[in-house]
């Protein structure tokens, strides 16, 4: 069945879909191991689309670790965007696997990654396209076990009635139990309840149907253990970040995603006591990275990638013990190749001067700082035990050290805030844009991103009123008054989205109904703007008969409350204490900066002055050692040997099918001392939906990869230099790319092996040859293409027609076409359409009747503003047909020299 699947999604729905690189599974490094052979399959699922869901780093932690083990093959899924959706139910199209396509109703796992509350109702579209029921109760042996992790695991109850677990926290160990017992399941034939009741007893896994509910004090569904089941449920944490959860060569996307940069994780945790945050308090204790670990990590990872970007990524970045000694290594490391770092995580009062200084050397942009509050007051209040001249005094190092602006991120409607407070976020903007004046940062850029604050469960802030919609919008109001008339940009989240964001994160099982609702009734994507159906909200919690407003009261810290089933790693009784703290503006000092411990509960934690060991120091040398010379992309392919092409219509055809006048030998004297090559490519089926920007993307990253003396551009952000010819329109193939490259000095290898060997699947070289002469760039020098479309069975079908049918219609039409002294064609984009006359750009049309499938060849000269489509000269002489499943293939790039077409490298010659 997968095979069908598969070869209906190549054929029916990429190219009907608006960005068929989500649907692709063509990421380079990407395990694809054997479904058939793995006794236990399990598709990583992210409910959200792929561009977000490939940039979480744990999905892919998660989907290294499982495919790891010999007897589980792992694959990944994302939610298919609203276009793709639909094209999926008219065609009767399953859910499916990015990697194989296999449907995802064949796998024994489901796995929901749930970072974000706004991300419910696409997890209930993915259920019901990989044809499941969706609630747990209707699910049985014979369906995948649905699972779910992440930030939201710890809330879990407005979701518990669609998930058969919960994993708790970290998963890198507790997922090797859960593996264990659904393949035990599936050997003995176990039952559903079988199963779950023998995963309630995994340490980190809450299975909601072993819990009953009952009414609290304040009227909220709180959960109750069912005999057999444990009545809390502790979260999972590792001791340590082991190597082994990382992969060496990181899954390396073809399509752009939202971080395309390598991410790697130093630290895990913060015992900074933010008390709005979430985050901190969960992901306790702190376990840090070493320096050493972290150096190879990212040395590895760009040996297999080829990225341009490193991120070191944590809750809290400058925080590590080893911060300065890893971004001196990094930056001595990187200097060579031009590859940036970033640390995308700084406090106010802890960016090191040499760390600031080491990565302006080699990136200049903004920094970006969390103040959170503008008042010192509310500052201690929520314990960002940070004040107004550190923050001003970061600001001031950036912009000596050549940052362009910065970026303060603050929150409004924290509790006990006022409206002086949220004035002081302004003002303490203007005065950091002031003091980067001052240091004579002329340009320097203050951006002020306010986010509602939504107050978290398992956070001192848990039982905090949440400001209503009405209110929060005034105070909105209020910020945009006081930046009128001042040098700061603002930016701000709207209150809506907060709404929705409050009610479900302290939701209980009952908004189980108003999600399947919502979802009936449309709901998608709620977490992006354009696709937000907030009065649909609205009208299902009325409906309901539920009031969203309540969901934002304050609640009292005496009263049982629907997250209570879950154990995070911080007792109730400190978080108690810290709200208590938080309502007299008293601050909390950072354990590990006091060596001290304030008791919040983590059991065994690291961190305690009386177990802590220091970290071993950073080597380079020893890092470069263990990562060793580079082995990734190294594929040996066939050489061939292709035969030259007898002429057609007076035109050449070289090795590769494409359009030349004979060029002369194949390495013309000066090829050992050139530094600039031209460069021919084949774009195959498998690459036919990627982008032209996404193919620049990938030949910079192969290009990195094969460790060739690259030439660069200078300034700041420096580029590789080379040039493209003509981009290829989004699903064709092509026989006939081309660029230009230029290196630092002669590459003495043979050019076409060695870049073969670093392609993705899809890219091959055809052919190569020395720069010798000056030359005018390929998009000014080339002046045409020709292209072959074929017409499959499938259009075909779909147009009525037969194959003698097309034969006759080509044959009468093309000639009639050809005759016309316009002809005039209608453009549609996004937003607009126009008409143009296209008769110039037609250079000639030939039917090929005898081809296998039935094909039509296109030469096409390159007119400013009006070249026509192939598949658009299809639609005026075929109409019936969908022109987007035709295969189109570009089989020449030339221009015209003396009368002949001359393809790329004819025209490297000498010209008299």
């Amino acid at each position: 069945m997968s095979v069908a699947v598969s070869e209906r999604i190549q054929h029916q729905l990429l190219p009907r879909v608006s960005k068929p690189n989500r649907y692709l599974g063509n990421a380079l490094h990407a395990p694809k191991k054997p479904l058939a052979a793995a006794a236990v399959r399990a598709l990583m699922a992210f409910p959200d689309a792929y561009e977000i869901g490939l940039s979480n780093i744990g999905i892919r932690i998660i989907h290294h670790i499982l495919n790891r083990r010999e007897d589980t093959a792992a694959e990944l899924v994302f939610a298919p965007w609203p276009d793709a959706e639909a094209e999926m139910r008219r065609l009767g199209l399953p859910l499916f696997s990015l990697e194989s396509h296999a449907p995802a109703s064949e796998f024994d796992l489901i796995g929901f990654s749930l970072q974000y509350e706004l991300q419910y109702t696409n997890v209930l579209m993915m259920l019901e396209l990989a044809g499941l029921p969706l609630r747990t109760v209707e699910r049985d042996a014979r369906h995948p076990l649905v699972i779910a992790g992440g930030a939201q695991a710890f809330s879990p109850e407005p979701m518990a009635e669609f998930i058969d677990a919960f994993v708790i926290g970290d998963g890198e160990e507790v997922i090797h139990r859960v593996v264990d017992l659904v393949g035990r399941a599936k050997r003995e034939r176990w039952s559903r309840q079988h199963l779950l009741a023998a995963l309630a007893h995994v340490r980190g896994v809450y299975v909601p149907s072993g819990y009953a509910t009952r009414a609290t004090s304040e009227g909220w569904l709180a959960p109750v253990a069912r005999p057999g089941f444990p009545s809390r449920v502790e979260s999972a944490w590792v001791q340590e970040l082991k190597p082994e959860y990382y992969p060496a060569a990181p899954l390396l996307p073809i399509g752009e995603i939202t971080h395309d940069r390598l991410s790697v994780e130093i630290m895990r945790g913060c015992t900074r006591g933010c008390r709005f945050c979430q985050a901190g308090m969960i992901n306790r204790p702190v376990r840090e990275k070493p320096a050493q670990q972290v150096l190879e990590e990212v040395l590895r990872g760009l040996q297999a990638t080829g990225l341009e970007e490193v991120s070191l990524v944590s809750l809290s970045s400058t925080d590590h013990t080893q911060i300065i000694d890893q971004v001196n290594a990094l930056a001595d490391a990187l200097c060579a190749s031009r590859v940036q770092f970033s640390l995308p995580s700084t406090r106010p009062d802890n960016v090191p001067l040499e760390v600031a200084r080491r990565v302006a050397q080699q990136r200049k942009g903004s920094i970006t700082l969390a103040p959170e509050a503008g008042s010192q007051r509310m500052r201690d209040v929520i314990n960002k035990n940070h004040t107004e001249d550190e923050l001003l005094q970061s600001v001031a190092t950036a912009a000596r050290e050549g940052y362009t602006g910065a970026k303060l991120y603050f929150m409004c409607g924290l509790p006990g805030e006022n409206d002086d407070d949220l004035r002081a976020i302004l003002d303490l903007a203007q005065k950091a844009w002031q003091r980067a004046r001052r240091e004579g940062a002329r340009n320097f850029r203050i951006t002020v991103s306010v986010s509602p604050h939504v107050p978290k469960p398992h956070t001192p802030f848990a039982w905090a009123e949440q400001v209503s919609t009405a209110e929060l919008n005034r105070r909105l109001g209020l910020l945009r008054e006081a930046a009128r008339g001042t040098s700061v940009q603002l930016k701000y989240r709207d209150a809506e989205t907060s709404l929705l964001e409050g009610v479900f994160t302290r939701g209980d099982r009952r908004l189980g109904a108003a999600v399947e609702a919502a979802y009936r009734r449309g709901c998608r994507f709620d977490a992006w703007s354009e696709h937000l159906r907030f009065a649909t909200w609205m009208e299902v919690l009325r409906g309901l008969g539920i009031d969203p407003e309540r969901y934002l009261e304050e609640r009292s810290t005496e009263a049982e409350q629907p997250w209570d089933v879950v154990q995070s790693p911080v007792t109730k009784k400190f978080l108690v204490r810290e709200k208590v703290r938080a309502d007299r503006a008293a601050i909390t000092e950072d354990c590990r900066l006091e060596d001290v411990c304030f008791s919040c509960g983590v059991s065994e934690c690291p961190q305690r002055p009386w177990v802590k060991t220091p970290l071993p120091p950073v080597d380079l040398a020893r890092a470069r050692a263990a990562v060793g010379p580079s082995a990734f992309g190294r594929r040996t392919r066939a050489r061939q040997t292709l035969p030259v092409m007898p002429p057609r219509n007076g035109v050449h055809h070289g090795a590769n099918g494409a359009a030349h006048a004979p060029a002369g030998p194949a390495a013309p004297s000066g090829v050992a001392t050139s530094t600039r090559f031209r460069i021919v490519f084949e774009k195959a089926a498998g690459m036919r939906f990627t982008s032209h920007l996404d193919l620049m993307r990938t030949w910079e990253r192969s290009l990195r990869r094969s460790e060739l003396p690259l030439a660069f551009t200078q300034g700041h952000h420096p580029h590789l230099k080379m040039s493209f010819g003509p981009p290829l329109p989004l699903g064709y193939r092509s026989r006939a790319e081309v660029f230009d490259l230029e290196f630092s000095r002669p590459p003495a290898t043979d050019l076409v092996e060695r870049l073969n060997a670093v392609l993705p699947d899809g890219l091959r070289v055809l052919a190569s040859r020395p720069i010798l002469f000056k030359t005018l760039s390929l998009m000014s020098e080339l002046e045409g293409a020709s292209y072959r479309v074929r017409f499959p069975e499938g259009y075909l079908a779909e147009a009525g027609l037969t194959p003698d049918a097309l034969i006759e219609g080509l044959a009468s039409r093309v000639p009639e076409l050809l005759r016309r002294e316009h002809v005039i064609v209608r453009r549609k984009s996004e937003d607009k359409a126009r008409e143009f006359d296209a008769r110039p750009s037609i250079v000639a049309l030939e039917s090929l009747a005898e081809a296998s499938p039935i094909a039509l060849d296109a030469h096409i000269r390159f007119t400013p503003r009006a070249v026509v489509r192939p598949e658009e000269l299809v639609a005026i002489l075929i109409p019936p047909g969908d022109v987007r499943t035709l295969d189109v293939e570009r089989i020449a790039l030339w221009a015209e020299v003396g009368g002949r077409r001359l393809d790329p490298l004819g025209l490297l010659g000498p010209r008299s």
